[in-house]
């Protein structure tokens, strides 16, 4: 399918957040290659949201109050089932399209001369109005397995980013029973089947608020459940990446010494770390979470 002949489908799930959800919506209704619909679905009944949608004006708006489920994966799943494009989009009620996200997307898809893919971009990191980083920290090759581009130093994908056939996500629904790392495990199973292709510019934007984050810190228990559960999913190279980038960090938060024996037979069961793997595995022990982000903002500004 020729990307000026694609038809999507944007989902954005939401709760609360009255101002932030229509500034979202109109960033999808902004773009250069306009979406077929707008879909917004509230967690539980939210009329005030209601009437602030239903004043934007625009037929290709559709607003749902779903069942209060207190789920993103459910509030999402729920906009899935409602697409009638033949692609579908995903976009959080916090963060912003720049007016070309869908036609930059649909353009790298044509170019690798793939009608099928998941498709997704970089985002740009704002706290408090300013650019902190970007996500992916760094072009992703074609043809990087998805389990690489998660947990192999790329940085992963925000969950806005992402655009994928509607046959793809009504196959492969976002699990229910997970409360965070949802967007991953989506990743690692649709990408079993098709290829991912990232294009090299921000085409989104996140802006974080104090208290904000792009993951919660802690739950380290949860994690390692997650991690023996999609394991058979990940290569050795993507499972040294997790241990290092999110159980180590959830450890450290939690301050589970005791799990130190386990992480670190794990980590070299799946080959001997280089020095620079050791030192990002040892960071979130030794060096604190506000002294890393200070470090991280330090350097963006350089």
């Amino acid at each position: 399918m020729a990307h000026s002949a694609a038809s999507v489908s944007v989902v954005i799930p939401t709760f609360k957040r009255h101002e932030e959800v229509t500034r979202a919506i109109r960033s999808a209704l902004a773009q250069t290659l306009p979406p077929l619909e707008v879909i917004i679905v509230n967690d539980g009944p939210d009329p005030v949201k209601g009437e602030l949608i239903d004043a934007i004006g625009d037929v290709r708006v559709i607003f749902h109050e779903a069942p209060r489920r207190g789920n993103a994966s459910a509030t999402r799943n729920f906009g899935i089932r409602q697409a009638r494009g033949d692609w579908i989009a995903l976009l959080d009620d916090d963060d912003i399209w720049l007016p070309h996200k869908l036609e930059a997307q649909f353009a790298i898809l044509a170019t690798a001369g793939l009608h099928r893919a998941i498709l997704g971009a970089r985002e740009a990191v704002y706290y408090r109005g300013r650019h902190i980083y970007d996500r992916p920290r760094k072009p992703v090759p074609a043809g990087v397995p998805v389990d690489q581009l998660l947990f192999c130093g790329y940085g992963g994908l925000n969950t806005s980013t992402l655009v994928a056939p509607t046959e793809t996500f009504r196959a492969q629904l976002f699990n229910e029973e997970y409360e965070v790392q949802e967007d991953m495990s989506w990743m690692l199973h649709a990408g079993q089947t098709l290829p991912v292709l990232v294009a090299d510019e921000v085409l989104c934007q996140r802006h974080m608020q104090p208290g904000e984050g792009l993951s919660r810190p802690g739950g380290m228990d949860f994690s390692r459940g997650w991690y023996e559960a999609h394991y058979d999913l990940m290569s050795p190279l993507a499972r040294s990446g997790f241990v290092i980038e999110v159980l180590s960090r959830q450890a450290a938060h939690d301050g589970n010494l005791a799990s130190l024996p386990w992480l670190i037979r794990e980590l070299r069961q799946h080959g001997r770390p280089a020095w620079r793997k050791l030192w990002r595995f040892a960071q979130p022990w030794l060096v604190p979470r506000g002294a890393r982000l200070a470090i991280r903002r330090a350097l963006s500004r350089k």
